[in-house]
């Protein structure tokens, strides 16, 4: 494409002189400014204009006044406030600034601290007496219960065992179980009166002068004591009242008592327990050479305070 170079150089002179007379002929602004002009406006005297006549402002064109307007209204008197006055600044233009006395707390002394120490130590050991009792109150409560637990296992126990030697008893005698054949001591099978001194008491397991505890054994068949019951020890327990203690045992085929454990019993004491139990194991029955490797039984004891 081929640019005219005639017409290139004309156009921009054009532009040129237009740019020229428009800076120098309109944006040109008299220096100082002239002052501005208003329309006067007549608003007239009334509050509504009437006529056809614009008045030109002088008392003569004024018209005629409405009379209802002429009233004096009340007018209200405008007291003007008081000037404050103020107090010059000072000449070195220093602000007069009040002194603000902060009262700190008085510091405690050192008796007050150490009664405060002395009290707070005093808080911190009821608090920790208080929580050692309530330790020791749950603590009793738990072997209470723990030992509540013992005793009922316990009796659990021995009448699951009494349930199964009985059983056993039963399949070895046909329909007589445990305890239902008496060999009781010091009396005769089959004849209510005393086997001992006609002095003696009925319930005596000595067979000559003297009196003991009723004590009795059974379950064992033909099979008789070696002498005589052992009898517990039970001076040194808690005996309040009569107290039957049915002990179940295990007798081998030379008449030892291999086992014992308590069967029943009115009264359960640990102590009591014990030197039932050692007395019947400590029991010697008869030897039988036919007998079952090991036989049950049962020992019953009374013990009186």
């Amino acid at each position: 494409m081929r640019i005219n170079r005639n017409g290139l150089t004309g156009t921009i002179i054009i532009h040129g002189l237009v740019l020229a007379l428009l800076i120098l002929g309109g944006l040109t602004f008299p220096d100082p400014p002239p002052e501005e002009e208003g329309v006067l406006v007549n608003f007239g005297t009334d509050d509504t204009g009437f006529g056809s006549v614009e008045p030109e402002g002088d008392e003569a064109n004024q018209g005629t006044p409405d009379p209802t307007a002429t009233e004096a209204l009340p007018q209200e008197t405008y007291t003007p406030p008081e000037p404050v006055v103020t107090e010059s600044a000072p000449a070195d233009n220093t602000q007069d600034i009040e002194e603000v006395v902060v009262k700190e707390d008085p510091q405690p002394t050192a008796e007050e601290i150490r009664q405060q120490k002395a009290e707070e130590q005093r808080i911190m050991e009821e608090r920790e007496a208080e929580r050692k009792r309530l330790a020791e109150e749950e603590r009793k409560r738990q072997e209470k219960l723990a030992e509540q637990r013992r005793i009922e296992e316990e009796k659990r126990k021995q009448q699951e065992e009494a349930n199964r030697i009985n059983n056993l008893g039963r399949n070895t005698f046909g329909r007589q179980g445990v305890g239902e054949q008496d060999g009781s001591e010091g009396v005769k099978p089959g004849d209510g009166n005393n086997q001992g001194s006609t002095t003696g008491s009925p319930g005596a397991t000595n067979y000559g002068d003297g009196s003991g505890l009723g004590n009795s054994y059974g379950g064992l068949g033909s099979r008789k004591v070696v002498g005589q019951l052992s009898i517990p020890d039970v001076n040194d327990c808690n005996v309040t009242s009569r107290i039957v203690i049915r002990v179940a045992i295990q007798v081998s085929k030379s008449g030892e008592v291999t086992k014992a454990e308590i069967q029943k019993s009115t009264f359960s004491d640990l102590c009591i327990n014990r030197r039932v139990l050692n007395a019947a194991k400590n029991t010697k029955f008869t030897a039988d050479s036919d007998a079952s490797f090991i036989q049950t039984g049962w020992i019953e004891y009374t013990i009186e305070p």
